[in-house]
């Protein structure tokens, strides 16, 4: 049976709770905290917290070693230890993208999954010393049989050693390619580099959550909604996900529709657009056709996370900042 108690974090005056079944790090990455950590196994020492009061209790074998003038202090390891009472600990949050170092991590395909014969979601997984460090609405760079391609994380940062991806059956992507025809397979090796981006969740915004998908960009937008949900923002959510006239919905839209039982205050819609994938669209016209899908007044409120081809964003941008909505609103990710 387990209980649960709070955890304040003193310098940033947060709190969240914590079962008796969970570690302190665990518990606060799903709750969309930024902490520190690489390995979640004891090894790499990166997720030191200082105890300050409360009873903790170690759940997990150490393997890190604490300097001398640590050994008798209430410095701890977050991943392996959870808590016996209420406690309030003191550590560093990553403060922005900028403190995330680009990390190089060799990855193995934990699945893949055909969802048509154009989109596959592909799961990586990390090894446990050295999970992938995260923004939500970050990318990466991935690696395989000499073929490099960037796609953005559609994970939450809470889940650092299970990373997924949804990648097109595109002719030009070598990477893609490699998926599509069955070289690339369960227990492959790929090599991961990043993550690179600055597509991030403005979280003290009190303002509405605006969130536009053009197609794959559902992905990095996924992302964002999801590390939104973990964080408990109250903000209300509108989603509006543009995809092909000639397909009925869009790839995965009973994850979008999934949302509904999950968050308090979400809308959302889907966009039948006037395009295909090819590179001769006109984006003019699919900026028009989401603008005019748009509660205007929502998204004069609102900020606005878009993610879409970088011509599309272009007319978007203008079409909203015409009618209204501030620059400072607009967060967008070419894709």
């Amino acid at each position: 049976m387990s209980n649960l108690f709070n955890i304040k974090l003193i310098s940033q005056n947060k709190n969240y709770e914590c079962s008796t079944n969970d570690s302190v790090l665990e518990s606060g990455l799903r709750h969309g905290l930024p902490m520190h950590y690489e390995c979640d196994n004891g090894t790499c020492g990166a997720c030191k917290a200082k105890l300050v009061d409360g009873v903790i209790k170690k759940i997990k074998h150490c393997d890190f070693v604490f300097p001398k003038n640590e050994l008798n202090s209430t410095e701890f390891l977050m991943c392996c230890h959870s808590v016996a009472s209420d406690i309030e600990i003191e550590l560093d949050l990553i403060d922005g993208v900028k403190s995330i170092a680009i990390q190089n991590i060799d990855t193995k395909v934990k699945n893949i999954y055909f969802i048509n014969k154009g989109m596959a979601l592909l799961t990586l997984r990390t090894p446990r010393s050295k999970t992938l460090q995260f923004m939500a609405g970050q990318d990466v760079e991935l690696s395989f049989a000499g073929n490099t391609s960037r796609y953005p994380l559609a994970s939450c940062p809470c889940h650092g050693m299970t990373l997924e991806f949804h990648i097109r059956n595109n002719k030009l992507d070598a990477f893609a390619q490699a998926i599509f025809d069955k070289s690339l397979k369960v227990k492959s090796k790929v090599s991961l580099q990043g993550p690179e981006g600055i597509f991030v969740l403005k979280e003290d915004s009190t303002r509405p959550l605006l969130f536009i998908a053009w197609d794959s960009g559902f992905a990095s937008i996924r992302s964002l909604v999801e590390h939104a949900f973990s964080l408990q923002m109250p903000n209300p959510i509108y989603f509006y996900w543009a995809h092909p006239a000639a397909e009925s919905a869009p790839y995965l839209i009973s994850h979008a529709n999934s949302w509904q039982t999950m968050i308090d205050q979400y809308t959302y819609r889907s966009i039948a657009c006037e395009f295909d994938r090819s590179s001769n669209n006109d984006c003019y016209k699919v900026a028009k056709q989401i603008f005019d899908a748009l509660d205007l007044n929502i998204a004069k409120q609102s900020d606005l996370y878009i993610a879409a081809p970088a011509e599309v964003l272009i007319y978007l941008g203008e079409l909203l900042l015409e009618n209204g909505v501030d620059e400072s609103q607009l967060i967008a990710s070419p894709i």
